[in-house]
C-alpha cells in the first residue's frame, strides 16, 4: 500500500504514471535566497513594466515570498526594489498616455466599441492607482519633490456676507 503525503505549500500536482505524482512549477528547483545582484535584475524587469508575480514565474528567480522576505530583511535589497518600483510607476504613466491616445478599433457594432472604451478606462484607472502607490513622491522619490497641498482663498468686493434666517 502506497501513501501519498501532500504538503499545503506544494500546490501544482499533476498525475504521472498511475498512482505517482510529480511536482510542477512553484517549488521545483527554485532558488531560496534573494541577493542584491538578483534584486537588481528583478528591479530592471519591474522598471520595464513586468509585475513581480510574472517575474517570479521565471525558474531562475526566487519565489515571491523569498523576494518579499529579503526586501523586509535587507536594507540594500529594499532600496534596489524601491527604485525598481518607482521606475515601474514611470513606465505605467507612459503606458496610460499610450492607452488614452491610441485610436479605437474600427468596428461596426457600437457595443464592442463601448466595451473597448470601458476596458481602457478600467486599465487606465488600475494603472493610475498602481502608479500612485509606486511613486508617492514622484520619479525621483524625494518627499520635497511631491506636490504640496496649498490653500486657496476666494474673496470678492465688499467681503461681508449677511446671512439671516427668516421664519
Amino acid at each position: 500500500m502506497a501513501y501519498i503525503i501532500a504538503i499545503p505549500v506544494l500546490v501544482n500536482w499533476r498525475p504521472f504514471e498511475g498512482a505517482f505524482f510529480c511536482l510542477e512549477g512553484a517549488m521545483a528547483g527554485r532558488k531560496r535566497k534573494c541577493t542584491p545582484t538578483i534584486m537588481r535584475k528583478i528591479a530592471e524587469r519591474l522598471a520595464e513594466g513586468e509585475t513581480l508575480i510574472d517575474i517570479c514565474k521565471d525558474p531562475d528567480v526566487p519565489s515571491y515570498r523569498a523576494i518579499t522576505d529579503a526586501v523586509l530583511a535587507d536594507e540594500e535589497v529594499y532600496e534596489i526594489y524601491r527604485r525598481g518600483r518607482v521606475l515601474q510607476g514611470e513606465y505605467f504613466a507612459d503606458l496610460i498616455n499610450s492607452l488614452a491616445r491610441s485610436p479605437l478599433p474600427d468596428v461596426d457594432d457600437q457595443r464592442k466599441l463601448h466595451a473597448e472604451v470601458n476596458r481602457r478606462k478600467l486599465e487606465i484607472e488600475t494603472l493610475k492607482w498602481t502608479t500612485s502607490r509606486a511613486q508617492p513622491h514622484g520619479v525621483r522619490d524625494r518627499k520635497e519633490d511631491a506636490p504640496q497641498q496649498q490653500a486657496i482663498t476666494i474673496s470678492w468686493a465688499g467681503g461681508d456676507v449677511d446671512v439671516s434666517a427668516d421664519g
